[in-house]
């Protein structure tokens, strides 16, 4: 599902996205497995890692999403900074596929602030 052609602003900018995204499910993931099964977070978590595959397959295939860890502990502010990144994205061929991961995110902001976090 990757875009034929996106600018490298616009590929940098999901690849942070991404790897917002992976860290904050990594966040969730903690919290969830000391709760011991059953934690009400094991849906936001993976619902977190959902969204960032869904993320990372809307880059180009080569474009790599390694890069420095985002620094933070709280899931909900990791989610809010990449629901701010996909907003600065303002690319035509990105349209229908960033807006839905826009939407997506933004839910899972609220969910992190009002169910789990």
């Amino acid at each position: 599902m990757s875009f034929q052609r996106m600018d490298a602003d616009t590929a940098e900018t999901l690849a942070g996205v991404v790897r917002l995204l992976r860290r904050a499910a990594e966040l969730v993931w903690a919290a969830a497995d000391s709760e011991g099964a059953g934690s009400f977070r094991q849906v936001l978590a993976l619902g977190i890692d959902l969204v960032a595959d869904e993320a990372r397959n809307v880059l180009p295939d080569a474009i790599a999403v390694q890069g420095p860890v985002p620094v933070g502990d709280q899931p909900a502010g990791l989610l809010r900074s990449a629901e701010q990144l996909l907003r600065r994205i303002d690319t035509p061929a990105a349209g229908a596929a960033v807006y839905g991961l826009r939407a997506r995110v933004a839910g899972l902001v609220w969910e992190a602030n009002t169910g789990v976090d």
